[in-house]
């Protein structure tokens, strides 16, 4: 039984369809991929890296800069930590005032994520930085984490029997020592602060090629999907099986 001429004008089609979707997979993976002019004749060969490439060039120098920010800001929980500690044994001692505190925090470097995937390539979500993830992210942000409290005016002693038990034999060592180890966070947070700014200048600008990547990817799969579609159709309609309803 032979097939009518409009299942046949559909097999066309569905054909004509497959063969349109892998040309045109194949010129969005050949954009991808970049283009690279060369050959005889052409004294200035032309290199347009493709994005995923690019993306690439960006890995080591945003990795270093994520390295060291994280390197400074683990210094300045370090010593912020060190100030906590020495609050609150001066505390403890009963150096300070009863009525107020102050709080101690540990600073966090906090990753905004673009998902660059799926249907929203801006979905967000947030990471912190650490060792396993440099170079992460579109933008870098300083949060602070509470890490504790000691008593306020900690150079002042509150009791009577003197606040022998402080951290250098007085209140006034212990205030001293922590004024001395906030000095030290001052520089630090510095450097940190400015590569912070140095870095989230090469991660904002990386977006323009993860998105053009996303775009990329997007159109392969939407390609390959239609594809997939039109080789289901083209295999029912071309199956001996189904004539029947196809004549």
């Amino acid at each position: 039984m032979a097939i009518s001429t409009s299942t046949e004008a559909l097999i066309s089609v569905y054909q004509q369809r497959v063969e349109t979707s892998n040309t045109q997979i194949t010129q969005v993976n050949q954009a991808k991929a970049g283009i690279d002019i060369s050959g005889p004749g052409i004294d200035n060969p032309i290199k347009i890296p493709g994005p995923d490439e690019v993306i690439g060039y960006y890995e080591e120098p945003v990795q270093k800069l994520d390295d060291r920010i994280l390197e400074l800001n683990t210094q300045i929980a370090n010593i912020r930590s060190t100030i906590l500690t020495i609050g609150q044994q001066a505390s403890s001692a009963g150096c300070g005032t009863t009525t107020s505190s102050v709080t101690v925090v540990a600073p966090s470097v906090s990753c905004k994520v673009y998902a660059f995937s799926g249907s929203n390539p801006w979905v967000q979500s947030t990471q912190t930085l650490s060792s396993s993830n440099l170079g992460v992210g579109v933008q870098n942000s300083i949060v602070n984490i509470t890490l504790g409290t000691y008593r306020a005016n900690i150079g002042t002693c509150s009791t009577i029997t003197g606040c022998a038990g402080a951290p250098g034999g007085s209140c006034v060592a212990a205030a001293t020592s922590i004024t001395f180890y906030e000095s030290l966070i001052t520089p630090l947070a510095t450097e940190r602060d400015d590569l912070i700014t140095k870095v989230n200048f090469l991660k904002n600008d990386r977006i323009t090629y993860q998105l053009q990547s996303y775009g990329y990817n997007r159109s392969i799969s939407q390609l390959q999907s239609q594809k997939t579609s039109s080789e289901t159709s083209l295999s029912f309609l071309q199956d001996p099986a189904n004539e029947e309803w196809l004549s």
